[in-house]
């Protein structure tokens, strides 16, 4: 569904609160390890994920949260930039390599899966946690248990739609010491995205290249 420009401010203005477990998720990078060692291997084992909380406005009377969709992406690429001497200029990505790592939606109920009016403020959560199911809702995706954990140097874009038709969209950057970044977003075609605003030209990056299949054995 795409979103309409109302959705785009409703979305900008309400930027989901991401926080790391260990403190916030503030843009925070760091020079590359040198090495990798068995030992900081272990140490990397120990660190906990990064945490997402994602904050909900709700500006239509009796409105209520229908659907939450997240999708991973192994990379990005800058279409547009809108860097440079303005840092409210939006830019557009084009994200790569998507799959659905958790989806879920409201409850049916009896009367056509609408909730009752004096019911519906508890399917409208102002805050959902990443992996954490709130109630009143059934989980989609994944099939069984829950997701997997917020992965180190990938995108990720939630979709928060509402029963109104309000849809609104966040792009994050996890980053590879669980630091994340998180833009509103608006969709263009495809897996393409206008991010606001004064996206970094490091905010992008290529997933890995496949290794090259070898060539069949001669007869």
């Amino acid at each position: 569904m795409a979103a309409t420009r109302s959705n785009w401010r409703i979305a900008t203005a309400l930027l989901l609160f991401l926080a790391l477990s260990c403190g916030c998720g503030s843009r925070k990078p760091a020079p590359a390890p040198q090495d990798q060692t068995a030992s900081s291997d272990n140490n990397a084992a120990q660190t906990p994920a990064p945490e997402a909380k994602v904050h909900i406005s709700y500006t239509h009377p009796g409105d209520y949260l229908r659907t939450l969709t997240v999708t991973k992406y192994e990379g990005a690429q800058m279409l547009r930039s809108g860097g440079g001497a303005n840092p409210n200029a939006s830019s557009t990505v084009r994200f790569q390599a998507g799959i659905v790592v958790w989806q879920f939606n409201v409850e049916k109920g009896f009367l056509g899966g609408i909730p009752g009016l004096n019911e519906r403020k508890e399917y409208a959560p102002a805050q959902v946690k990443y992996g954490a199911l709130p109630a009143h809702f059934v989980k989609s995706l994944p099939d069984g248990g829950p997701p997997e954990p917020l992965e180190p140097d990938h995108f990720y874009v939630f979709e928060v739609v509402r029963a109104s038709g309000s849809t609104s969209y966040e792009a994050v950057k996890v980053n590879y010491d669980g630091s994340l970044e998180a833009y509103a977003a608006e969709p263009r075609a495809g897996d393409s995205y206008e991010l606001c605003c004064g996206i970094a030209q490091d905010f992008v990056f290529s997933p890995p290249a496949e290794a090259a299949a070898p060539p069949p054995d001669s007869p």
